[in-house]
């Protein structure tokens, strides 16, 4: 999938500013090499027992309506896939558009001459031809060295930061030196009583 091809190309130009789960990313290929690996089972099952031939327009009425629904399945659950790996190619992501599906379909129709096992062979070749692809594209980027994510090298020990200073106390609030009038009810009672 050429779409993979340059998302993992913009990830390793990112990789150089910026920090890059590579593992995250190679596991997500990974992933999405699984599901090719279980289309190309499907397509080696159908060539293992053939059945009765299909009409010689569609290749799905060779396979089986079961078999190209797996199939399909399987595209959508790659796609989901593939757009995360499109989107840890950051600011690049936007450029990137999905052309085709990462699992060989069914659904296409046959040529003058050609019958449903020499659709089937020439599937199930692209289709481990392209889960070894993306198993390469897996390392490439499992391999990744990002900016902010250097290991210590060996015998050396991380250096420790620095222990955060404590936070300084406010001072306290200084008093008015103007006194306010103290005023004594209790007395100003008592004076009046005595006056009468």
């Amino acid at each position: 999938m050429q779409v993979l091809d340059q998302a993992v190309a913009a990830i390793q130009t990112r990789a150089g500013k910026a920090r890059v789960d590579g593992a995250q990313i190679a596991a997500k290929l990974k992933a999405i090499a699984a599901c090719g690996d279980e289309a190309a089972n499907l397509w080696q099952a159908y060539l293992e027992k053939p059945g009765a031939p299909g009409d010689k327009y569609a290749m799905v009425t060779w396979i089986g309506a079961e078999r190209s629904k797996q199939l399909f399945e399987l595209s959508l659950k790659a796609h989901e896939l593939v757009k995360d790996v499109c989107a840890a190619a950051g600011d690049q992501a936007r450029f990137l558009v999905l052309d085709e599906s990462p699992i060989v379909l069914a659904f296409q129709m046959l040529k003058d001459g050609e019958t449903g096992l020499d659709v089937a062979k020439a599937a199930l070749a692209r289709q481990q031809a392209g889960v070894r692809h993306l198993r390469q594209l897996a390392d490439k980027v499992a391999a990744l060295k990002s900016v902010g994510a250097a290991k210590p090298a060996a015998g050396k020990k991380p250096e420790k930061k620095a222990a955060p200073k404590a936070a300084k106390k406010p001072a306290p609030k200084k008093k008015s030196s103007a006194k306010k009038p103290v005023v004594k009810k209790a007395g100003k009672k008592k004076a009046a009583k005595k006056r009468r």
